[in-house]
């Protein structure tokens, strides 16, 4: 295929920095500036294949070693935005990501090495970015192409500081109008000293970014080939997610309505297919599943590796699913106790309709310390959900293996037989335990940008629009759905992101910034009412905790940066 040209030339030459990086600070290796200029872009081919050098940073094996198998852009909006969130429990994350980070304990840790590699990875795509936009002008190519490449740039820039604002810096209510110290703000090559940037300016060159891309592209005239690179489109969806974070309104409605121009809302068949191939509203997504064990399908896919192996995949919060309407396409993407009368229509597993919420909260069938359903015909009942999943979505002429799935080809003879409570079958992948096969982790969806631009017209005083607007999605996915006036409509557009984008790495975010606690409620053996997680890893998280959901700045940026200066940021650690 076209795009596997680019593990030639200067691509190679870019990700050998960025993977030694991971093994030490990107501070003290300095992978950007080590590249040398003269070769990053001394054409605009040349800079071009450097600009999807940063694209290979973003889906790649980056470590070997802490966090493991990192895989770029959907390793990190995981650990930070799905681990964290108060609507994913999956002792699979509990297990490989450690009680203390699931639990909020090491957010405030500058020595932790999770906070350090998240750090490395926002500024790994910064600094690139600043090497490209540093030296296109002296380029040998023609206008239209330095054009196209600035505006890639710009918008990965952007990107890479929407991300160190997200997780690093303060949800806008905390910021005194966006003046409270943020991150560190680097527009130069290197990794010279260089100090804390206020909000406000760090979402001014957002800003400025995204919007002197968008005026690029439309000069460049050129337009994308591979569904891996940004255009257009991602740069007004990149400035829609950052005026999101300033509750900036307006520009989070315009920018949201451009940037799904042209995208259809994605249907229900796309939604229920797995994210096998990327849905008919993907703007952006990863290129070819070419980094085996290190994958996406392979750690966070059903059927990966990892969920396999360890038999625990990825589960929904019971307390989100029972506010979801009973009439929700999206509920048949969870195993719950309400299964039981559907797997009951299987031939063979007529036995499991009398299974209830009771069996479920029974400590002898659910085991309290992992949530396995693994005895009581709960087994029994997992093993039909997964034929119910296969059978009635169109995943089904691409799985290709899963524990119980009716083609197991793969599946190795020791793969354990359980399944957690609440677990998910949203992401799929086609190959043997999603190493070979392909998962298309969508990094941008229309249907996101439909619901940010319902969100910001509500704020904005605008419920008709923000009614219209959710209800051409949740029509399709309720039937007979009405939005509701009021209070309640803006409790339907959150309900619905939090359902619609389940997975995809938004969650922490939106509760971050909607400033909203974060509850994970224990379970208790033979209490329907109480939640589905482990006593040991339940949590409730109030907005003031973990310094207002802020990622500590490593102790490395004050090592290496002599310009930092953390007292600025006001930790309690």
């Amino acid at each position: 295929m076209k795009n596997k040209i680019l593990l030639s030339g200067l691509v190679s030459v870019g990700l050998l920095g960025c993977m030694t990086s991971c093994d030490s600070d990107y501070l003290q290796t300095e992978p950007i500036t080590n590249i040398s200029e003269s070769t990053a872009v001394a054409s605009t081919k040349a800079a071009q294949m450097s600009v999807y050098g940063i694209a290979r940073i973003m889906f790649s094996q980056l470590d070997t070693s802490y966090p493991r198998a990192c895989n770029g852009e959907a390793t990190y909006t995981q650990y930070v935005n799905e681990v964290l969130s108060p609507d994913n429990v999956s002792y699979f994350n509990m297990g490989e990501c450690g009680r203390l980070w699931y639990t909020w304990q090491s957010l405030t840790d500058k020595n932790n090495t999770r906070n350090d590699a998240i750090w490395d990875y926002c500024y790994m795509i910064i600094g690139r970015a600043n090497t490209i936009l540093a030296t296109i002008d002296g380029a040998e190519g023609t206008e239209a192409e330095k054009q196209w490449i600035t505006a890639q740039a710009l918008t990965y820039r952007a990107h890479g500081y929407l991300h160190a604002l997200q997780w690093f810096g303060p949800r806008w209510q905390d910021s005194n109008n966006g003046e409270a110290y943020a991150v560190i703000l680097r527009t130069e090559p290197g990794t010279g000293a260089t100090p804390l940037g206020t909000m406000n300016e760090v979402l001014d060159l957002i800003y400025d970014d995204c919007k002197t891309a968008i005026d690029l592209y439309g000069k460049s005239g050129k337009s994308r080939s591979e569904i891996w690179q940004p255009d257009i489109e991602i740069a007004y969806g990149t400035l829609a997610r950052a005026a999101l974070l300033k509750n900036d309104w307006a520009t989070a409605r315009s920018a949201a309505k451009n940037a799904r121009d042209g995208y259809p809302i994605a249907s229900n068949d796309d939604y229920m297919g797995g994210f096998i191939v990327e849905t008919s509203d993907c703007m952006w997504t990863n290129w070819d599943n070419d980094i085996y064990y290190s994958s996406f399908g392979s750690w966070f896919s059903c059927n990966g590796a990892y969920p396999c192996n360890w038999s625990r995949g990825f589960g929904i919060n019971i307390d989100l699913y029972r506010k979801l309407d009973p009439k929700d396409i999206r509920r048949q993407c969870f195993f719950t106790p309400d299964k039981a009368a559907e797997v009951a229509k299987i031939a063979g597993y007529e036995d499991v309709a009398g299974i209830t919420e009771a069996d479920f909260w029974n400590g002898n069938n659910t085991t309290v310390a992992t949530m396995d359903c693994a005895a009581g015909g709960l087994a029994k009942l997992a093993k039909g959900f997964v034929e119910y999943s296969v059978n009635n979505n169109p995943m089904a002429r691409y799985a290709t293996s899963y524990p119980y799935c009716p083609v197991k080809s793969g599946v190795p003879s020791t793969t354990p037989s359980s399944m957690q409570f609440g677990a998910a079958v949203k992401m799929w992948s086609n190959g043997n335990n999603g190493v070979y096969g392909d998962s298309k982790y969508p990094w941008m969806r229309a249907t996101e940008m439909l619901l940010t631009e319902a969100e910001a017209a509500y704020m904005a005083g605008d419920q008709a629009d923000a009614a219209n607007l959710l209800t051409q999605l949740n029509s399709m996915r309720i039937p007979g759905y009405v939005a509701p006036s009021g209070e309640a409509l803006l409790e339907d557009i959150r309900l619905c992101r939090r359902i619609e984008l389940w997975g995809e790495g938004q969650s922490w975010l939106d509760f971050k910034r909607w400033n909203l606690p974060a509850e994970k409620r224990e379970f208790i053996d033979g209490d329907v009412t109480s939640g589905n997680c482990p006593a040991s890893y339940a949590s409730s998280i109030l907005p003031t905790a973990a310094n207002g959901w802020r990622l500590t700045i490593p102790q490395a940026e004050s090592d290496f940066n002599s310009a930092y200066d953390r007292t600025l940021m006001g930790y309690k650690e």
